[in-house]
């Protein structure tokens, strides 16, 4: 027995020897280089390509198993250009042989790669330069491949690496279909040791360049690495992504951004975190947090972000973007945001959004769902904003003023029908103080519906010039021309402020109600007016008609109807009314009056009339009636026309009517005046005469007057 285990160390021990010789006398005698050309050969067969070995290559197999390149390219695919499609300056492994024989460990020395580089092209008939190497065949021609058997295949207990280097790296993408060309020059990537459970250092960089657009940049990267295999986890701590960017649609002096976060990633739960994340690019500093959920299946995103306060016309001016024309220069001055978010592939909410810009703040939700055609929900609360602030400025900032329309601008489309038709949102804004149009309003809640091209408004403002203004406006682009209905109620609104911040000009004063119907269509102001269809009315109290006084104008025709000298007394031009009210009736942009009345202490007047909204002109006659005269001078030139109707003509642009009063009329109406009053004191004088021979006295009077009334 002692013999036989004698025997077999002597056979164990001889095994030994000749693989240690074999191990050391091998690369002594068996030299690599010595078969060039029948690799070369070997890869001419496989792929078609040619191969090019320019440098020596070395093997070693004790006490590391080592392979070392240099030298090596590769053709191009047939019908591309004569460049290489890829060449290694140097590329060396080791593995240490005795720990992979006998303890099945993999350890392997820094990895070196130098002076990759990979040309991709793809021809203008859309065929890329590595198709012919893909060996891909038919899925009833693939290969049979018999399933795995448990227990086989048990594979490394362990591995370490020493580190992986890649220098002068570069890749090229050139896309002849699209024009579009890619160059990554400069990419290096340097680690420490690799093994599981133990964080390493690693840093990566490139440089990038591109033709269209015309762009060239720098991508640097550094962070501690540490995967788990078993558990499926990997982490980035203390991770630093900085880009540098210049080129065509960026600043002069290009941008740089930098992010610093700490990641993790588990496969095995299925989740993405991003703990405190900072994004950073000159005035823009972003910060927050998010945690991702089923990132290989259907992945969801959740947490928080804020945007620090900056100052977006300094942002856009240093991009080159073009300002917006605003009224206000000292606008855009200021804006941060913040809210909570989740977000998927086609679905995003904001929860408690804040949006601060300049001095305005908004509060609420948002959401949008499905990022094709998307629909937008909201529930916004403004503070307060000036609008007018933010658009274009007028040609007269100190006073409003009304414009004339510049020439062509009546023909301008009114709507973006083409995107109106694929809005699709549904919503409140509340907003506390409003100016716009230099109309101001309080207190206002709008809601808001769109679906395939129609849009529906609701809005009710508690505070509207005193009063209070409710309405609904419907707007319909889905056919072939736009649509607009609008329902407009407005009570005891003040008219002279309201008109002097809509026109600059104070034409009326007086407490009031309006209601308006109205229906137009069209996709220019033009035809919007001469396709106005409706109804209105108004109902006003204690004001005043300002631009013209009724009663002066009176009295001042009757002197000159007598060669009278005018009077010159200190009385504002407007006429003073207790109730004006009226209503009328619009067809095809012709709005038709015939129900004007007005009340005051002195007169009665009723009105009627047309005005034509494509040509701005007014055709109007009212008919005021002196029903008392007020004392002094004024009151006493008016008594003659106590009683008697006085018809005026209101003609020409309404920007500017021209007033006149028939004189003919009046007189015509004053001759009546005294033939009838001459009349009524002949049939006194008769009645009297007949009464006194046969009546009582007492009867006589009552008698008289149902007389009279019978002429």
């Amino acid at each position: 027995m002692g013999k036989t285990f004698k025997v077999l160390g002597w056979l164990v021990g001889m095994l030994i020897v000749l693989l240690i010789a074999a191990i050391i006398l091998i690369p002594l005698f068996v030299d690599p280089n010595d078969h060039k050309e029948r690799i070369v050969a070997e890869v001419k067969k496989a792929t078609g390509r040619d191969l090019g070995i320019t440098g020596d290559i070395g093997l070693s197999i004790f006490p590391r198993l080592a392979l070392e390149l240099n030298g090596l390219t590769l053709s191009n695919a047939p019908g591309f250009d004569s460049g290489d499609f890829a060449s290694v300056k140097h590329a060396e492994v080791r593995v240490n042989l005795m720990p992979l024989l006998f303890k099945q460990l993999l350890e392997v020395d820094t990895v070196q790669i130098e002076g990759v580089a990979l040309n991709l092209a793809k021809s203008k008939s859309g065929v890329t330069n590595w198709e012919d190497m893909t060996g891909r065949k038919p899925a009833d021609e693939s290969p049979d491949v018999p399933p795995e058997l448990p227990g086989e295949g048990m594979g490394l207990l362990a591995f370490t690496i020493g580190g992986l280097s890649i220098k002068e790296a570069s890749l090229v993408w050139d896309d002849q279909v699209t024009g579009e060309r890619y160059e990554v020059e400069g990419l290096h990537l340097e680690t420490g040791e690799l093994a599981p459970g133990k964080e390493v250092e690693l840093s990566f960089g490139l440089a990038l360049s591109s033709r269209k657009p015309a762009l060239k940049g720098t991508v640097e990267l550094t962070s501690q690495l540490l995967v788990l295999p078993k558990q499926e986890r990997l982490s980035l701590d203390g991770l630093n992504l900085q880009v540098k960017a210049s080129g065509e649609g960026l600043p002069e002096n290009g941008i740089e951004a930098l992010l610093q976060t700490d990641l993790r990633l588990n496969l095995e739960k299925n989740t993405l975190d991003l703990q405190d994340f900072s994004l950073a690019s000159g005035a823009i500093n972003l910060t927050g947090r998010m945690e991702g959920e089923d990132i290989q299946t259907t992945p969801v995103f959740k947490g928080e972000f804020k945007l620090a306060k900056f100052s977006p016309r300094e942002w856009l001016t240093r991009f080159g973007i073009p300002l917006p024309e605003t009224a206000d220069p000292e606008v855009l001055q200021a804006l941060s945001l913040s809210s909570g978010f989740t977000a998927s592939s086609g679905h995003v909410v904001l929860e408690a959004l804040i949006v601060t810009l300049d001095q305005t703040l908004v509060r609420g939700d948002m959401e949008i769902l499905d990022f094709t055609r998307p629909t937008y929900l909201f529930n916004l609360d403004v503070d307060s904003i000036n609008l007018d602030r933010y658009l274009p400025p007028t040609a007269e900032q100190a006073r409003p003023v009304r414009r004339p329309e510049k020439p062509g601008s009546s023909q301008e489309p009114l709507f973006p029908t083409e995107a109106l038709s694929q809005l699709k949102l549904d919503g409140t804004l509340r907003v506390g103080n409003l100016t716009v149009n230099n109309l101001h309003a309080e207190a206002i809640q709008i809601k808001v519906r769109g679906r395939e091209g129609k849009i529906d408004l609701d809005h009710d403002i508690g505070r509207f010039y005193d009063g209070l203004l409710k309405g609904s406006v419907q707007l319909d682009v889905s056919g072939e021309r736009p649509r607009l209905k609008m329902s407009q109620q407005a009570s005891r609104i003040l008219a002279s402020p309201l008109l002097l911040d809509l026109t600059g000009e104070d034409k009326l004063s007086g407490s009031g109600d309006l209601d308006l119907q109205l229906t137009s269509q069209g996709d220019s102001v033009k035809q919007m007016k001469r396709t106005l269809n409706g109804q209105l009315s108004f109902d006003f109290r204690d004001g005043a008609v300002k631009g013209f006084n009724l009663a002066k104008m009176i009295r001042d025709t009757k002197a000159r109807l007598k060669g009278e000298s005018l009077m010159v007394l200190n009385e504002p031009e407007q006429t003073d009314f207790s109730e004006l009210s009226g209503r009328a009736v619009i067809e095809n942009g012709v709005v038709n009056n015939q129900a004007l009345l007005a009340k005051s202490p002195y007169l009665r007047l009723e009105g009627s009339g047309k005005a034509y909204l494509l040509e701005e002109r007014l055709n109007y006659s009212i008919r005021p009636v002196i029903v008392n005269t007020p004392s002094g001078q004024g009151g006493e030139a008016l008594e003659e026309l106590v009683g008697i109707p006085i018809p005026v003509k209101i003609k020409g642009p309404w920007s500017d009517p021209a007033f006149s009063i028939q004189l003919s009329k009046i007189l015509e109406e004053q001759q009546k005046a005294r033939l009838k009053e001459k009349f009524d004191d002949k049939v006194d004088e008769k009645i009297g005469e007949k009464l006194d021979e046969k009546i009582p006295d007492e009867l006589q009077d009552k008698l008289k007057d149902k007389l009279k009334r019978l002429f």
